[in-house]
């Protein structure tokens, strides 16, 4: 009779205790920059000035994979809408769980001017429902060195956890 009182126990427990799993991996986002200087004479957001806008304009749930190879972020349709009427030179900010990975610029392909010290952000026209995140615009420059942090490890085992890695 005991062995029965506890194995009814110990199944109650186990199947009325449910794991909250709702952003339990974190939260990726992208937010645009209320506010930011640039370092003098280079084309990269001065971290010290950084004010992020209240809501991302890329949440979690709009990011559905990420290609850590071509590092390529698919987006939902919405979030590309919004990605698409963004300026040339518009500063974001990637961010785990609203810490800041990395910063960076929209650079359009069309631009007509050079971003070398910074990771910056397109839309993959191929594609039409993907951002590319290159080191530099229009290409890397030799001798000019970036803080990569595209494959961050946070980023990664976070994206990883969350089921989006390509």
């Amino acid at each position: 009779m005991h062995k029965l009182f506890y194995l009814f126990t110990i199944t109650i427990i186990f199947f009325s205790c449910k794991k909250d799993t709702t952003n339990a991996a974190g939260n990726v986002e992208i937010y645009m920059l209320k506010t930011f200087k640039t370092i003098m004479g280079k084309c990269q957001v001065d971290a010290s000035t950084v004010v992020l806008q209240n809501t991302p304009i890329v949440t979690n749930r709009d990011i559905i994979e990420y290609s850590p190879t071509v590092y390529t972020f698919k987006l939902s349709d919405n979030a590309i809408e919004k990605i698409k009427i963004l300026k040339d030179f518009t500063a974001f900010a990637l961010t785990v769980d609203k810490r800041v990975i990395y910063y960076g610029f929209f650079k359009p392909g069309y631009s007509n001017s050079s971003c070398a010290h910074s990771i910056t952000m397109d839309i993959d026209w191929m594609a039409n429902d993907k951002i590319l995140m290159n080191v530099g615009y229009p290409a890397p420059i030799q001798g000019i060195t970036i803080d990569d942090e595209r494959n961050n490890p946070t980023l990664m085992a976070t994206l990883q956890a969350q089921g989006k890695l390509k």
